[in-house]
């Protein structure tokens, strides 16, 4: 029964010491606003993504290039909202991805739907 509890001690100890520790990054999601009508009208955006691409209005784009043209579309058509549509075949990476750069854009509030 010794001998039992010291290989259990052994592996713990091996376990603790080869295992890292590290702080993942958060992504925040909050919940989307009630119907306030005191607020200004927004103007949606409309990101597809799927495995293949991702698609801003239509025109497809690459996580890099997509943070410049939305702060583009906001400064010229006053674009406020972005509507993320995630397709099935997007894995979750790519939606962590897309969400960080996303982040990025101050002023614009961010709707997923699928």
């Amino acid at each position: 029964m010794t001998s039992l509890i010291d290989i259990i001690f052994l592996l713990l100890l091996f376990f603790m010491l080869s295992s890292t520790f590290s702080r993942f990054a958060d992504v925040e999601l909050g919940a989307s606003g009630g119907g306030n009508p005191a607020q200004q009208a927004s103007v949606p955006a409309f990101i597809k993504l799927t495995a293949e691409r991702l698609l801003l209005n239509g025109s497809e784009m690459t996580s890099e290039t997509v943070a410049g043209e939305i702060e583009r579309l906001k400064s010229e058509s006053g674009v406020n909202a972005v509507i993320l549509s995630v397709d099935e075949t997007a894995s979750s990476q790519q939606l962590v991805d897309t969400l960080l750069v996303l982040r990025r854009a101050t002023g614009i509030s961010l709707q997923i739907v699928r």
